[in-house]
This record gives C-alpha cells, structure tokens and sequence, in this order.
C-alpha cells in the first residue's frame, strides 16, 4: 500500500514537474513574441520646420507598430548635448538608435562607440567611414547641381551676382549641395557667387547675413539657401530694406503655411526643391532591423524641383 502511495506521488510529481515545465516556456514563449523594442531617436534640433517635419513623420510611422517605444531627445544645435543624448539613450537600454547628426565629423566617434553596442540608423547626415547600420538621405549634390541649372534660367544669360546661404561649415548636406552647385555656377561666366555665408539653419541670422551684405551696398540678384526657413529669412531682409528683383531659391519644400511649396505659389521663392526627412523609411527599416532581416548600408530618397510653373 505504502509502495502505491510512492509510487502515486512520484507520478503525480512528474506531471507536475512537465506541467509547469510547459507552462514557464509558454511564458518565455509569449514574453518573447510580445516584446516592445524601444528606439531612441536623437535629433539635432527641433527648430528647423525640417526636423520638426521628421519628428512627427517618426512618430506618426511608430503608431503603425504596437512592439516598440520611440524615445525621443533633442540636441537644441548643441553638438555636446547630442554627444550626451545618444550615451544616455544606449545607458538607458535602446535596443536601435536613429541618429539626425547635427556634427558629422565631432559625432564619429560617439557613433561609432553606439554601433558596437546597437544598430544605428543615420538620417540625413552620415559620418566617415562605415560604423553604422544604415544611411537614409538625399542625393544633395544632385540637388545642388540642379540648384545651379535654375540659377542659370533665372540670369536668362545676364550677369548675375548669386549670394549662397549655407547651414553650417563642413556638414555633409551642405559640402555636398554647394559642390553641385558650384560646379554649374562655374560653367557659366555671367555668374558671379558674390559671397557664401552660413546661417546655422535659422531664419533669423539668415535675414541678419543678408540685411549686412545689402548694407554694404552689395549688389545680389539671386540668393541660393540651403533650406526653405533660411530662405523665407533672406527674403524677411529683402521685403524691410525695400529691395526687389532678386531671385530666392530654397531647398526643403514642405507643405503647409510658410512651407516650401506655400512659398513658391505665393511667389516668394522663385524655387525649391523636395528633401524627404526620411522619418518613415527610418522607422520602416528599424522594424526590419529588430526582426533580424537584412537591409541595404544606404538608402537614397527621391526628391523634385517645385517652380511656379
């Protein structure tokens, strides 16, 4: 009788034990399909209508997705604070990072100590070498040549002086959209660039360059900003000191009010040009990346030329 009980309780053990056993690895199991992944994405600033437009194209892409969490940071322009966001996102447990660099070349580094850790995906900017997982932008210097080629339809043939409004010094989109333009410009011999200034991707010091040059009695017929925001502030100096006839030309062509295209339409801009913020794809091949599946080093965006016509 004693040895049934045993023998009872053994069996009984045992189921217990594979009963238990199944249901912890149906736990892991479902733990496993449920995860949320979290993102953090670090932006160089959010002043720029651009990196506004980018953030809520990220968090309007993440709402399709119900396993992940967007963290998001915002650098301000401050190259040190960003140099922070990212270590912090990484201490934080960031399973991927998307990073707007506002510093290509003081940023590497911190990209690169990034990258041995989690997947990282760069978003308009890239940095040297390969320490990243992917890059999402434009082909800027295709957008800079073309830049040149309405600049050369807008002289219709005439002398003109072109003054070239830059972001800033030695960051990727504007290295390469001025080569491209520069390029064209110097073909053509009725094209003069007067002057190459940079305005920190902001209206306001865009409108203060350009008030000075045109107090220093500096002739100028057509203005080249290397977004629509800069562009809108040249124009703000052209309307306060009474000068007309001078060409803009922007790069961005956001919609909505003061957007690149509104400003074309109303006859502000004599062009621009569309620059994908690359927000959706971003979050698009994050996914892919999370999920183990292979994705290209680099993805290059469409972009158009928008004229009044």
């Amino acid at each position: 009788m004693n040895k049934k009980r045993v023998i009872i309780s053994i069996l009984i053990l045992i189921f217990i034990m594979i009963f238990s056993g199944k249901f912890i690895i149906n736990i892991i199991e479902d733990n496993d399909s449920n995860k949320v992944f979290v993102i953090g994405m670090s932006q160089a600033n959010l002043y720029e209508p651009w990196r506004i437009s980018m953030y809520n194209e990220i968090k309007e892409a993440a709402k399709k997705y119900g396993n992940i969490k967007v963290i998001y940071k915002d650098a301000g322009g401050d190259t040190d604070k960003q140099k922070k966001d990212i270590e912090d996102l990484i201490d934080f447990g960031a399973d991927l990072l998307i990073v707007s660099i506002n510093d290509s070349e003081k940023l590497e580094y911190v990209v690169k100590k990034a990258y041995e850790s989690v997947p990282v995906i760069l978003l308009d900017r890239a940095v040297e070498g390969y320490d990243y997982t992917l890059y999402i932008g434009s082909d800027n210097e295709a957008i800079g040549r073309k830049a040149g080629e309405l600049v050369a339809e807008a002289c219709k043939g005439k002398k003109t002086n072109v003054v070239e409004i830059q972001g800033l010094l030695n960051s990727n989109p504007d290295e390469e959209r001025s080569k491209g333009f520069k390029e064209v410009i110097e073909n053509d011999k009725n094209i003069n660039i007067e002057r190459t200034v940079v305005a920190e991707w902001q209206k306001d010091v865009a409108q203060d360059k350009i008030e000075n040059i045109i107090k220093d009695e500096r002739e100028i017929d057509v203005i080249f900003a290397h977004s629509d925001y800069m562009a809108l502030g040249a124009y703000n100096a052209l309307e306060k000191l009474g000068v007309d006839n001078v060409k803009i030309i922007g790069v961005d062509g956001l919609p909505g009010y003061n957007g690149g295209i509104e400003l074309v339409n109303r006859g502000i801009l004599y062009g621009t040009f569309t620059c994908p913020t690359g927000g959706k794809e971003a979050i698009d091949y994050a996914i892919k990346i999370l999920n183990k599946e292979e994705v290209p080093k680099k993805v290059i965006l469409k972009w158009k030329i928008i004229t009044k016509e």
